[in-house]
């Protein structure tokens, strides 16, 4: 997917996300800044969670591959299966592309250092979810 106001690298970037999740539908809408707002819909998500499933999204900047996409959201009807509430860095009360969501505040420090790919932290988000307590 590239429109007339994304740039390369961001069409790339999602042209990768389709690629790295197969299985799952992605909703794209340009920012009008040559960036775009990208939802990875039905993404697994893990057993420790109810629903299993729920679509990630994020910002890809017109700055991408420069700027970290930052934060990441998931669809608000998430609930832990032990029953704890959410805890910093991922908070309740968000609104992302106009759907509740939840926050996943996990920023990439380094990326000045070394530039991360859409995948690798939509990825690093899923492994996150994995291990948080």
């Amino acid at each position: 997917m590239r429109g007339d106001g994304v740039k390369a690298e961001v069409g790339e970037a999602i042209e990768e996300l389709k690629r790295a999740f197969p299985g799952s539908e992605l909703t794209v809408s340009e920012d009008g800044q040559g960036g775009a707002h990208v939802m990875v819909e039905s993404v697994v998500i893990g057993t420790r969670y109810e629903p299993e499933r729920s679509w990630l999204g994020g910002h890809i900047t017109a700055q991408y591959p420069y700027a970290d996409i930052y934060p990441v959201f998931m669809d608000a009807a998430v609930r832990r299966r032990d029953g704890k509430a959410f805890e910093a860095p991922i908070t309740a009360g968000h609104n992302f592309c106009g759907r509740p969501a939840i926050q996943i505040s996990r920023r990439n420090n380094r990326m000045q250092n070394s530039g991360q790919t859409a995948v690798a932290k939509f990825l690093k988000i899923l492994d996150f979810l994995e291990k948080v307590q």
